[in-house]
């Protein structure tokens, strides 16, 4: 049974390998889009294949701020489609996975002398419960507004209006798509890189991957390609004569205890710099804090991290908000990055607009059969994958795939043995279904009754972490921590205190020995300590530097 991961991972290999014929599609890119496209396709009865060169939702798909919202901004920025459009997806997940996909109420703070005044931001609220077919906003006023959040600064507060977004886990929205992929025909293969797209008139595209396992390279011939690898797509299309149309914006966010600053609610504030929508609000038992909006220069193959100016600035916005709070460094438990592709007109250079103005809207362009999708948020990703099905049928003779994604998930349920979780609270329960859907049946029947306990400090259960190595192609312990489940960004230093039970839990099942373990270990901590953490080059006194220049 240790081996069982492993040897699937080497039997699809070699399925995908010494494979004989073109299939109809292959999608380049493990992220919410490209996972959304494999499970239309397969839906559509297409045969289809999905690489990614890294782990599933390694990219932007595992680092956006968790929201699933129809975007009140964007319809302050006149874009009423792209409104309109997300927060009716919106409505169509809460349904489709509730304990998934939840519900979370927002709470804007109106002040003296600020824009938007109440009137101004009531009537986008007007449009946005117009676009969801239900009015669930109302005004609290000054005294409301506190109790709501104890601790919010006070100074020239008059009220707030309190409206509904939603909430998710997006790499657990990401494996669960997949999984539903799948289960409906499609295969998926994870640290598999694309390096070389070979294109001549109507022939199959030949694609050469490389297993970043093995480095072994070989080709795989497909009829059409589908480029969903968001901020890198500019790489693919650069192999087709097209010129870079991605600018890649960074947004960092922080995780602090959440007794450092209690919210039940997502604040949503504007920025005392520079007057940027930001966010505060409670996810997997503690309070989240992002995000930034900057231009992102660094190598995109390696993953991006917060900077010192970024955490003074999310600092900085949090202690204005909660003058009482007095966050620090220190209270600091783990820090995401992600990188947004955001899309520049033709002949026109992206940059020109500050970050925050730039378009959140996707585009699909088609390159003779390679169809490249990227931009847009993840609320979207259905309406996106709809439309890569419609750029595709004239290339694979595929009448009627667009109905395949009138929904993303199923409601079929089979009954479940709650005895199980007897002692689990029913919002736990409600996680777990939408966390894994038709696949908690089997996790249920699979695993011994001790494993449905608690990882200590955190709302995961052992259960589901040996699920994931036997079922979730588990390659790296980071894989395992940092996307399957979120021990590392939710536990102390990535959850180090941990080592010994999660080795003595895990590593069989990985069928590692001790080396392979250690090894894993030393690369996980060392992932966690570049990404996940504070920047480790500032000195106490560098970041009190920076402090002065924020504050300044």
């Amino acid at each position: 049974m240790g081996n069982m991961r492993q040897v699937s991972r080497q039997e699809k290999l070699a399925s995908v390998t010494e494979r004989g014929k073109p299939w109809d599609m292959v999608v380049v890119g493990g992220g919410i889009t490209g996972a959304g496209v494999a499970l239309m396709a397969a839906r559509a009865g297409l045969d289809v294949l999905l690489l990614e060169q890294k782990d599933y939702a390694w990219g932007t798909s595992s680092r956006s701020s968790k929201m699933v919202h129809g975007g009140l901004r964007y319809l302050s920025q006149g874009e009423f489609r792209l409104a309109r459009e997300s927060v009716r997806e919106r409505e169509k997940l809460l349904k489709e996975a509730p304990g998934l996909i939840e519900p979370m109420s927002y709470l804007f703070p109106f002040r003296e002398k600020q824009f938007p005044t109440r009137r101004a931001f009531s009537v986008l609220l007007n449009i946005y419960g117009y676009f969801a077919k239900k009015r669930d906003h109302k005004y609290l006023d000054r005294d409301q507004t506190i109790a709501a959040l104890p601790g919010l600064n006070e100074e020239g507060l008059l009220g707030s209006a309190q409206y509904t977004d939603a909430l998710t886990d997006d790499s657990r929205l990401v494996l669960r798509v997949l999984a539903d992929a799948r289960r409906s025909g499609a295969t998926t293969l994870n640290y598999a890189a694309v390096k070389m797209i070979h294109s001549e008139g109507e022939e199959p595209k030949v694609l050469e991957v490389q297993d970043q396992e093995t480095r072994e390279v070989f080709a795989i011939s497909t009829k059409t390609v589908v480029n969903a690898t968001g901020v890198w797509a500019d790489e693919l299309r650069a192999q087709l004569g097209q010129d870079k149309r991605i600018r890649p914006l960074r947004g960092s966010h922080i995780i602090v205890p959440s007794w450092r600053m209690p919210v039940h609610q997502c604040l949503t504030y504007l920025h005392p710099q520079d007057k940027r929508g930001v966010f505060i609000y409670p996810w997997q038992g503690r309070t989240v804090i992002g995000t930034t909006d900057l231009d992102h220069s660094e190598n995109l193959d390696l993953e991006a991290a917060i900077t010192p100016e970024e955490v003074a600035y999310l600092l900085k916005g949090a202690n204005h908000n909660f003058p009482g709070a007095k966050l620090s460094e220190v209270d600091i438990i783990s820090t995401w990055s992600g990188v947004r592709p955001i899309v520049g007109n033709e002949g026109v250079d992206p940059k020109e607009l500050h970050p925050s103005k730039a378009k959140r809207d996707h585009v699909v362009w088609d390159d003779n059969g390679t169809i490249t999708v990227t931009g847009g948020k993840l609320t979207t990703f259905r309406v996106m994958a709809g439309q890569v099905l419609e750029a595709c049928a004239e290339y694979l003779n595929a009448p009627g795939t667009s109905a395949a994604s009138d929904y993303v998930f199923t409601s079929e349920e089979e009954p479940i043995d709650d005895a199980v979780f007897a002692d689990l609270p029913e919002a736990e329960l409600n996680r777990l279904k939408g966390y894994y859907g038709s696949d908690l049946p089997a996790l249920i029947a699979t695993t011994p009754k001790a494993d449905f306990s608690l990882i200590c400090g955190s709302n995961r259960l052992w259960a589901e972490l040996e699920w994931a190595i036997m079922h979730e192609e588990v390659v790296h312990l980071d894989d395992l921590l940092l996307r399957r489940t979120r021990i590392g960004l939710v536990l102390e230093q990535g959850g180090a205190a941990l080592a010994q039970e999660l080795e003595t839990r895990l590593r069989d099942k990985l069928g590692w020995s001790m080396d392979k373990w250690q090894n894993e270990w030393s690369r996980y901590q060392q992932i966690w300590r570049d990404h996940y953490s504070l920047p480790s080059t500032q000195a106490p006194q560098q970041l009190e530097a920076v402090h002065e220049v924020v504050a300044g």
